[in-house]
């Protein structure tokens, strides 16, 4: 396992941390290094617990995955379809 010597992270984990921003693309084609991916991702982490904290909620509230949270996920839509009116 790779190690970065400026900001301690693995190559995995920076990997995932720009596939969560939305930088993967970027990341791969060495438009941005480990490190600022890395510093990004734990800027938005400490965004999100900031933010949870303000809202009264816990930290755990705040950022786990959607899939587990109580609430629905998907809603049915029905497609009505109509005559062509040419």
């Amino acid at each position: 396992m790779t190690i970065c010597r400026n900001c301690g992270c693995s190559a995995s984990q920076a990997a995932a941390d720009a596939l969560v921003l939305g930088f993967q693309e970027e990341f791969q084609a060495g438009v941005y290094s480990c490190c600022q991916v890395v510093a990004w991702a734990d800027e938005q982490w400490l965004a999100w617990t900031e933010a949870a904290a303000e809202d009264g909620r816990s930290e755990e509230e705040a950022t786990r995955p959607l899939e587990i949270m109580d609430c629905p996920g998907l809603v049915p839509i029905r497609f009505h379809v109509y005559p062509d009116t040419k």
